[in-house]
This record gives structure tokens, C-alpha cells and sequence, in this order.
């Protein structure tokens, strides 16, 4: 993915132009210092288009004609001009060349500060990178511990599903089962209850008949002492007779 640019085309334009209508010379240089960054090779591109597009042009000097003597001077205060300027020109472009190399060395000591603080970031970047890639190794472990352990859960409870609806059969049939021995209970209950009452009635009825037998006993017995002071009597009555 390409780096989004700093400054925009038109931002460039307007500082370069502002420093030409303050009185500065625009290099690449000085627009980048004034910008506080940006692509250089942009910032010369840019900087080309406006000089060949903006920077004023001078006017052309007018020819004059000068008398031969007069030129002749003139030539001659040229050529010392023309040497002292070269002179002056050579220790200015020397200048501007320590200036600029200054600049370059300055610009290349800010990459390569950057580039430090970038290879920096990137190992920081990287290290972070194999921690992050290190937990999203565990988190995976995790996750596919979960997933075991929910395996093992759903069939748990599908086991206790099976085993909840085998209890709930069974327990149907305990409660049918129970029904069925509480009717028989009932049944039973009813049953002794009437057997009860036949035993009441049948002892009832043994002591009515003990009752019966023991008056019949009791009747038989003076009967017989009835018949014993009888028969004594009748055998006393046949031996005053015999006398």
C-alpha cells in the first residue's frame, strides 16, 4: 500500500510562492525546512514546474551604442567587474555548497535517525507481533479445549438426556405400579375389614356357642346329681320295702 503524501501539491505551490513574494530564494531545501517535512524529490519536481512557470523573467536590457573609447572602458571595467563577480560567485557557490551539503547531511542524519526509529518500531512492531501470534497460539489451544470439552458436555448431556427419559419411564411405571398396588391395597383393606367383621360376627357367635355349651354342661351336670339323689332315693325306697 503506497504512503500517503505529507503535504499536498497545492500546499507546496503556495509556501514556494510565499517565499518568492517575501524576497527569499525557494530551493528544495529551504521549502522542505519551511513546510517541516516532506518528499524531496517532490518538492524539486514542484519547484521546477513553478520556475519554469512563475518565477518572473527579467526584461531584456536595452542596446545602447556607446562611442569606441567609451566601450573600450567600459570593456575593460566588464572584465574586472566580470572577474571580481566570478570571484565573488565562486566563494558564494562554495558557500551554497557547504550550506546545501550541510543540509543534505542534516536531511540524511534526519533519515537515518528515522530510519533507526522506524527499525525500532518494526522490531518493537515484530515483537510484539510473535507475542501477539504467541497468545493467538495458546487462545487456538484454548479454543480448541473449549471445543473438546463442549464436545464432551453435549454428549454428557445427551447421556443424560437418555438416562433422564429411562428414570422418567421408570418412574411412570413405579407411579402405574403404585397405582395398580394402592387399588389393590384398597382392595385388601376393603376385604380385611369385611374378614374382620366375619371374625367378630364368627367369635361372636364361638362365645354364644361356648355360652350354649357350658349351660348345656351346667343343665347335664344337675341333671345329673337330679338323677344320682333319684336313684338313691329309689334304691332306699326298695330296702324298706325288702324289710
Amino acid at each position: 500500500m503506497a504512503r500517503r503524501a505529507e503535504f499536498a501539491d497545492d500546499a507546496i505551490r503556495t509556501r514556494i510562492t510565499e517565499m518568492a513574494a517575501g524576497g527569499a530564494h525557494p530551493t528544495a531545501f529551504a521549502v522542505r525546512r519551511a513546510l517541516g517535512g516532506g518528499n524531496m524529490n517532490r518538492i524539486s519536481g514542484i519547484l521546477a514546474e513553478w520556475e519554469a512557470t512563475s518565477a518572473p523573467v527579467s526584461a531584456q536590457a536595452e542596446v545602447v551604442e556607446l562611442p569606441a573609447d567609451l566601450q573600450t572602458e567600459v570593456d575593460a571595467r566588464m572584465a574586472e567587474l566580470s572577474g571580481s563577480l566570478l570571484s565573488t560567485i565562486g566563494r558564494i557557490y562554495r558557500r551554497a555548497t557547504e550550506i546545501a551539503e550541510g543540509r543534505v547531511a542534516e536531511a540524511v542524519k534526519e533519515t537515518r535517525d528515522a530510519e533507526s526509529a522506524v527499525k525500532g518500531e518494526l522490531a518493537d512492531a515484530k515483537a510484539i507481533l510473535a507475542e501477539t501470534d504467541a497468545e493467538v497460539d495458546e487462545l487456538k489451544g484454548e479454543l480448541d479445549q473449549v471445543r473438546q470439552n463442549e464436545a464432551h458436555l453435549r454428549d454428557q448431556c445427551v447421556e443424560t438426556r437418555e438416562k433422564l427419559a429411562a428414570m422418567t419411564e421408570r418412574s411412570q411405571s413405579a407411579e402405574r405400579r403404585i397405582g395398580d398396588l394402592s387399588s389393590r391395597v384398597e382392595s385388601l383393606t376393603t376385604e380385611a375389614d369385611a374378614a374382620r367383621e366375619r371374625a367378630a360376627a364368627a367369635e361372636a357367635r364361638a362365645q354364644e356357642a361356648n355360652s350354649e355349651r357350658q349351660r348345656a354342661l351346667d343343665r347335664e351336670h344337675q341333671l345329673t346329681e337330679e338323677m344320682t339323689a333319684l336313684r338313691n332315693l329309689v334304691e332306699a325306697k326298695f330296702a324298706q320295702l325288702n324289710k
